[in-house]
Formats: structure tokens, sequence, C-alpha cells
């Protein structure tokens, strides 16, 4: 196994020699069912590999990582590229039942596509992501959506403005809310007020539709750029949804190419599709 292993993870013999005992104390109580899907991106190659334990059926994946020549090596510990992330999740989401037949973007919605980015600087089998998405105060092609975020957020400010705590959380997921309500509870009166005035001062530029997420570029007063992500409740009303911690939608949009993007003169100009 560590002749197969790509060099720079075989260099830690200790971490490798845990990995390598963890591999086959698993592999004698779960059965390999079947690999259907394989993909290559990003100078790996990742086969989805159907497994099933004692308890449950699952996807776990199986990464190569291009070694040049048509030759791969074994990568133990994965990877931790984003567009990894992006494909392990979205083939076997988080809580969803194992399928073999993942949902691949319509021809329509890569045609609505306004942007491009590679997120992971690649020679082989390079990958780009493709997004929707337009200035707020843009008339085409996400005005619709543009005009929900923009009075989302006035009326969160407007909420702030007055003291109004539980106003605020209504437009936040229950467990955002329940955090943020929880804490103004708490907090010292400077902070409280440090809190109102970041959110009411910062202003929405940019808005990306991935549906069922919004993400939703924001100025602050000193001018840096911060990120709001939405979706949508059963109401359909618009909820602010960021999470208490780091997600592979941070991965995406609060760093990396897309968010240097966000903050040239003309945000994401550079990734426009032409």
């Amino acid at each position: 196994m560590l002749k197969l292993t790509d060099t720079a993870q075989a260099r830690d013999t200790g971490r490798f020699d845990r990995q390598a005992d963890a591999f086959f104390e698993q592999f004698q109580s779960i059965q390999l069912l079947a690999v259907p899907r394989a993909y290559e991106f990003d100078g790996l190659v990742a086969f989805l590999g159907k497994f099933q334990s004692t308890r449950q059926t699952a996807f776990v994946p199986l990464v190569f990582a291009y070694n040049g020549e048509d030759t791969f090596r074994f990568l133990p510990s994965r990877t931790n590229k984003a567009s990894f992330r992006i494909v392990t999740d979205w083939f076997a989401p988080s809580g969803a039942a194992p399928t073999e037949t993942p949902s691949y973007c319509a021809d329509a919605d890569v045609k609505r596509a306004t942007h491009r980015v590679s997120l992971v600087p690649s020679t082989w089998r390079p990958s780009a992501l493709l997004l929707t998405g337009a200035p707020l105060d843009a008339k085409e092609p996400l005005s619709a959506v543009a005009t929900r975020v923009k009075a989302t957020i006035d009326r969160m400010k407007a909420a702030l403005r007055v003291g109004d705590v539980d106003a605020f959380a209504n437009d936040m997921t229950p467990e955002g809310g329940g955090r943020l309500k929880q804490w103004f509870a708490t907090a010292p009166q400077n902070e409280r007020d440090r809190y109102k005035t970041a959110f009411v001062d910062q202003q929405p530029f940019f808005v990306f539709d991935e549906s069922p997420l919004l993400v939703v570029y924001v100025r602050t007063a000193q001018r840096d750029v911060q990120v709001l992500y939405f979706t949508v409740a059963p109401d359909k009303r618009l909820l602010w949804t960021n999470a208490s911690h780091l997600t592979t939608s941070d991965e995406v949009f609060k760093q990396g190419p897309l968010f240097a993007a966000a903050g040239s003169t003309k945000p994401f100009s550079s990734l426009a599709i032409k």
C-alpha cells in the first residue's frame, strides 16, 4: 500500500501507518458492493464506492492523484481541495439516502450561467464552477431575486435600529436566530451596539443564485467584503443562514479566487462569461 501511496502523504510514515491500520480494520467489517461512478478533475480521480456495513450502506470516495504519464497514486487522507468536497457533497449529500443516479445539470442550467471560476489550479482535467449572479442594482437576469434580498436585509436593518431582536431573528434560521437571541440576552451593551452598527452599515452589492442557496456579497463601512447566505423558508421568506462552522460553501465563496474577484473594482467582471 505504501508503494501505491502519493509521495507527499507517504512521507509522514506515522500517519500513514495509522491510516493503513484503520483501512485494513474497516475492510474486515465492511463490504464493497460496487463502484458506480468515477470522476476525473483537478489532478484527481475519485472513485465513489458503495460500501455496506452491518449498520448502513454509504458511498465513500477512494481518491487517487494523477502522477503523470497515466500513473496515479493513492491518497489515504483524500484531499482538502474545494472541488473534491463539492463533488462528494453533491454525489452523496449528508443525511441523504445513497443513490447511484446523481442529478446532473440540465442544458438550461448551464446556459443560464453568467460566471465561470476555476477553484483549484490544475494542468490535468481542470474543472470549472459555473455560477449565475448579478449586481443587486442590475435589471437582469436576477432582478426578482435581488429585490427579495434587498427587502429582507432592509427589514432586518430596520428591526435592529429599533432594538427589535425578535423581529430581526425572524429572518434567520431557527437555529441561528436562537443563538443570536441567547447572545443578545447576555452580551454587554457595547458589544450589542457594535453588532447592530456593523450589520446596519453593511451594503449588499452582488448576489449569486445557487438555489436553494442565495449568496450575497456585502461591503462593510470599512469597505471590507463579507458574505451572507440565504435560503428559502417553507413560507417563501428568505432566511439568513450563515453557519456556525466552516462549510464547503465557505471554501468556495469566502476565500480563493471567487472572494478575490469580489474585491475588484468591478466585482466578478474577470469571471464573467463573455
